[in-house]
């Protein structure tokens, strides 16, 4: 099994996201997502659950950014509705995708814009933005925040999910490197200029897998992996394997997922 680039490039000695490749490995995990994505189906559930608790159920016009196969679409749409809802994704064919979802809501308008949300212009003004395991790959977090204040009404909220720093530790042990994972609390410095918490929660999750190549297997699966090489060579591949040994337990092997959830209130 070949393992994918690194997701990231050096450039004058910053960590720069090579979102080119992150396009491709998403658009190749399309079809196996849904099925292996469980935590981020967990986070998506939990994400809206919170929000629900600090927003109105209608909001006139919503923006999704990285709305990806739809999975959070879709938890949105069973508790909120809205007049309009924009959707976005880096990958542009995820439009057939969340088209259905949309489809079967109540949702008076929709309309999908394909690109990178960092470097697009989008509709205003917008009553809620919503990003599901997305500003990880934003490599400016502070103007980007400035950029969903200016696309806000008065009060608007920005809700998203994100990972923090023990995202994939395992991986990181292993290889010694990773996604540069932002805590929550950067996040949320990030964003004060803007805007106000309201609501934060974090957690940590294992999955237990039956072997390292199954490990290997899920983060090809739902397109994201911490793992920088070109391609394996069948040494790679068994030095891996007798590597992860040391994380073996009775229960599998793991994979430590570290997601978070915010609410924020534009100020």
């Amino acid at each position: 099994m070949k393992m994918p680039t690194n997701t990231f490039i050096k450039t004058d000695s910053k960590m720069c996201v090579d979102k080119s490749l992150v396009k491709r490995r998403f658009h190749c995990a399309s079809k196996t997502y849904d099925v292996h994505a469980t935590v981020q189906k967990e986070m998506a559930e939990a994400l809206v659950q919170m929000a629900a608790w600090h927003m109105a159920p209608y909001q006139e016009r919503m923006l999704e950014l990285g709305c990806g196969t739809g999975l959070l679409t879709q938890e949105i749409l069973k508790r909120f509705s809205a007049e309009k809802l924009l959707t976005n994704d880096l990958v542009e064919e995820m439009a057939g995708k969340v088209e259905p979802i949309v489809l079967a809501s109540d949702v008076a308008s929709h309309q999908f814009i394909g690109g990178d949300a960092e470097q697009l212009v989008f509709p205003e003004p917008q009553q809620v933005i919503w990003s599901g395991a997305t500003i990880q790959w934003i490599e400016e977090l502070k103007p980007f925040f400035a950029k969903l204040s200016d696309l806000l009404m008065d009060e608007g909220y920005v809700v998203l999910s994100s990972f923090g720093p023990d995202n994939y530790s395992e991986i990181k042990t292993i290889t010694g490197k990773g996604i540069d994972y932002k805590t929550m609390q950067q996040v949320i410095e990030s964003a004060s200029d803007e805007f106000q918490l309201v609501a934060s929660k974090e957690w940590h999750r294992q999955l237990w897998l039956e072997s390292p190549m199954d490990v290997l297997k899920h983060m090809r699966y739902t397109g994201v992996n911490g793992v920088a090489a070109s391609q394996w060579t069948k040494g790679d591949m068994a030095q891996f394997q007798e590597d992860y040994q040391q994380f073996a337990q009775l229960e599998g092997y793991p994979l430590t997922y570290h997601p978070f959830l915010l609410v924020l209130k534009k100020k």
